[in-house]
Parts: structure tokens; sequence; C-alpha cells
């Protein structure tokens, strides 16, 4: 299904912006130091701030989205709304550290369950022959926006993000925003 295609890559796409920064740490404080710059990340998550939501919109084709009556911004709140998250450790090794986290979000497996449901119950509609483009599409947004509002939120599996000392600036692995990413579109 063309919609189902979309809306997983907007997902990802809009994840995949998810980015733990380097950030200066000394010493014996490393450990806090680290533990502060996730719970800054996070809770820009979990808060729904509004420069992140601007700026997963704007890394996402809303347009996409738009043509189904579905506002870019309503989509990444949905999603988001119920994002949590716990720091199970930090540990840190000389000029190595890591870090794991567990996440709670809506379940995205979940979320295609109740999408490819919706999209069966749609597709058996009789009446679907009367509507117009417009209404059709204004249907599939409502369906969309109503199978993402009514997903349950699911742990995701604890994710371990490296860290490597350079200087006096604490950098997570290359790999740290996919690692969430994928962490986040398996629950």
């Amino acid at each position: 299904m063309k919609m189902k295609k979309l809306i997983a890559a907007i997902l990802l796409g809009a994840l995949l912006t998810f980015s733990l920064v380097a950030f200066t740490g000394c010493g014996s404080n490393d450990e806090q130091v680290i533990r502060d710059a996730i719970t800054d990340e996070l809770n820009s998550y979990k808060t729904l701030d509004d420069e992140v939501v601007n700026t997963l919109i704007a890394d996402m084709d809303a347009d996409e989205l738009s043509d189904y009556g579905i506002d870019g911004a309503e989509f990444i709140k949905s999603y988001l709304a119920g994002f949590d998250y716990t720091i199970d450790s930090v540990t840190v090794d000389g000029d190595t550290a890591e870090a794991v986290i567990t996440m709670t979000c809506k379940s995205y497996s979940g979320f295609e369950q109740a999408l490819e449901e919706a999209a069966t119950g749609i597709m058996e509609d009789e009446s679907l022959m009367d509507m117009s483009e417009e209404e059709v599409n204004d249907l599939i947004g409502s369906t969309i926006m109503d199978a993402l509002d009514n997903v349950e939120l699911a742990q995701t599996e604890p994710i371990t993000i490296a860290y490597t000392k350079n200087g006096n600036v604490w950098e997570p692995a290359a790999s740290t925003s996919n690692d969430v990413a994928t962490a986040l579109m398996t629950n």
C-alpha cells in the first residue's frame, strides 16, 4: 500500500534526525555530563518541544501528508505523544563510555497493524465509489490519524550508545541516530 510506505518513510526520516550531539566533559564528572546531554536531547522529544517538532516537519515531506488533510505537526505530536525514556546506565572507561537507554513510544508495529486494518475497512466500504477524490483523501487522512492516535505505547529494547572522548569532547558513535531510529521503528 502506497500510504503505508509513505508513512514509514516519513517516520523513519523524522526519527533519523534524532541526534545526540558532542558535548564537553571533564574528569570525574564525565558520567554526569553524558547523562545530562542525553537528558537534554530526549527531554525535547518528551516535551514535544516546538523546535524539535518544527525540525522534524522540515525534515519530512509534509506536502505528501497534506494531500490527505494531515497537518505535519499534528502527525509528529501524535506519534511522539507518551514518549519517555530511562537512562539505564552510563559507564565511563578512560576515553570511552557507554550509555544504555530504553525508550517508550507508540508501537510502530502496532501502528502498521492498525493502519492495515483501517485500509482494509476503507477498501470494503462501498460508499467509497460515490466519493470525490478529495473526500477519499480526507477519509484516508482521518483514518491514518485515528489509527496513530489509538496506538498503544511500547518499550524499545535497550540501546547502547558508544562514546569516544576526543580532547575534552564526548562524541557519540556515528551509528547513534540509526540505532535510535531502528529501536523506535521495531518496538
